[in-house]
């Protein structure tokens, strides 16, 4: 921590002196002392809320279920941040600049924090993601020298403990090598209690860059601060070289639908019940959760891949002659469905994941013996592309399975089982985003009698490479831990991971 820092008071909005606590801080200390902040423009910054107005602190948005913030804000009386599920309950709303309008933006809940290492940054898991809202670009460069910079919060100004509205103001960033930004006032603005953790943004190239996060000021001006004090400089945390920890902490699991970061297993049992078992990280999984309690009878289904755009993995399925989406509420149960497209009644669906990467998933359909792919179309609703045909015949008695990237070549593969003869096989996928190449042999054995249903899982174990899971004839179920070689992807050992029951299965995926 650097020498300027702690001279100057940490901003987030505490628990004061017990009168201003018991009135003034009733609710929450919101707004940097500036000009209002227009609404569309800083949408992505969030207000925080911990516990019963105790604390509150600004954020911003920076993937649909991820806010970064200063660690500070969450400190214990220690000064650390523990990792994990806050330890009092905290609200975050999204994409509100006016906190007495309802309508717009969203309110969230917490229910992880991330602390980094060694700066005053934290990333705040929300229970659901947020679609409406588009997150935050992060800046790749540092500031450049005295660079103009905006920053919002919404701490409290020069005369109202508690605002309602997002305020915004000009400062003037200076850098150095450290982790941190010196923040000077370009006019009147002065960064104020509640303010901790708001976004410093550049405008670079028209668009605009998420440089810092504040964590300090001097406060002078500030309604609560001695007259005495006139300076309205701050420190910020710098983010543009931290880029690779917020993305990989926000990054979603493939094949984690209930948000615990572990890839799932889901299923259908003979009742037309569908079944979500989480994964434990260990290839295990743990006792199943009813996500649908009827109707998914000769349905198939799939889910790898976020088709609404909220940061949740969703479940896809085709029921009777309808290709639908059912949205993740967040814990892996599902919403309402969302027609995409008519299929005939006898298609079987895998979601693949983002093949062409265009950030949206993708999705591989056999009937009439074929292969298609469909490119999930990019907007705010789910929906698909027109089908590309990219295998002619022969797939009526192949058993799809998605593994991701399993030969680790920035592609998306395929594994089919050909239920004839149990051979299991791996289709490297193409930088086309829509092709595979011919197969090469992954296993032998997985006859539909010794082993009736596979399921790839993405990384069920942790170890980086592709697994899978396969019902056997007894009734159990094997987790298979995928291993690699120098000709890409090969199967791996299997231990029995459940003991009984899955003869009841119908499908997994």
């Amino acid at each position: 921590m650097s020498h300027a820092r702690t001279r100057r008071a940490w901003i987030g909005a505490t628990a004061v002196a017990t009168t201003l606590a018991a009135g003034m801080m009733a609710s929450p200390a919101q707004a940097l002392q500036g000009a209002p902040a227009d609404a569309a423009a800083y949408a992505h910054t969030a207000s925080i809320v911990i516990g019963n107005s105790e604390r509150a602190c600004t954020g911003t948005l920076v993937a649909p279920r991820w806010v970064l913030s200063a660690a500070s804000c969450f400190a214990d009386a220690s000064g650390t941040v523990q990792p994990g599920k806050p330890k009092t309950a905290t609200k975050v709303v999204v994409g509100r600049a006016d906190l007495t309008q309802t309508t717009a933006g969203a309110t969230r809940s917490a229910i992880q924090l991330v602390p980094h290492a060694d700066r005053d940054l934290v990333m705040v898991k929300l229970d659901t993601g947020i679609a409406q809202v588009k997150p935050a670009v992060l800046a790749a460069t540092p500031a450049t020298a005295d660079e103009a910079v905006q920053a919002a919060g919404f701490g409290r100004t020069k005369t109202t403990w508690v605002p309602d509205r997002l305020h915004t103001a000009p400062f003037t960033a200076v850098g150095d090598t450290s982790a941190d930004l010196t923040l000077t006032a370009s006019g009147d603005g002065v960064l104020c209690q509640g303010d901790a953790g708001g976004p410093v943004l550049r405008q670079k190239d028209g668009k605009q860059e998420l440089l810092a996060v504040t964590s300090a000021s001097w406060q002078g001006g500030c309604l609560g601060t001695p007259a005495t004090e006139t300076r309205t400089g701050a420190v910020a945390t710098r983010v543009d070289d931290v880029r690779a920890w917020v993305e990989s902490t926000s990054s979603a699991v493939p094949g984690d639908l209930n948000g615990d970061n572990k890839p799932d297993l889901v299923a259908v049992d003979d009742a037309g019940k569908l079944l979500l078992y989480p994964g434990t990280g260990t290839g295990a999984l743990g006792a199943p959760v009813v996500i649908g309690s009827g109707g998914w009878s000769g349905a198939s289904v799939s889910h790898r891949g976020d088709w609404n755009g909220d940061g949740m993995e969703d479940v896809v399925a085709r029921v009777g002659g309808e290709l639908r989406v059912y949205p993740n509420l967040g814990n892996g149960t599902i919403g309402a469905p969302i027609k995409m497209a008519t299929l005939p009644t006898t298609a079987r669906i895998l979601s693949v994941g983002d093949t062409n990467r265009n950030g949206k998933p993708d999705l591989l359909v056999t009937h009439s013996d074929k292969l298609y792919i469909h490119h999930g179309a990019v907007g705010t609703a789910p929906a698909i592309a027109t089908p590309i045909l990219i295998g002619t015949g022969g797939w009526d008695v192949m058993d799809l399975s998605a593994p991701g990237d399993a030969d680790r070549d920035g592609t998306i593969d395929l594994l089919a089982r050909d239920t004839r003869d149990g051979i299991l096989y791996h289709y490297m996928g193409q930088p086309d985003g829509k092709t595979f190449t011919s197969r090469t042999e992954y296993g032998r054995g997985y006859t539909t009698a010794f082993r009736p249903l596979i399921a790839s899982g993405p990384d069920a174990n942790g170890d980086g490479t592709a697994d899978m899971w396969a019902t056997a004839g007894d009734g159990t179920l094997k987790f298979y831990k995928g291993g690699t070689s120098i000709h890409g992807p090969i199967d791996g050992p299997s231990v029995q991971v459940g003991s009984g029951g899955w003869g009841g299965i119908a499908s997994i995926s």
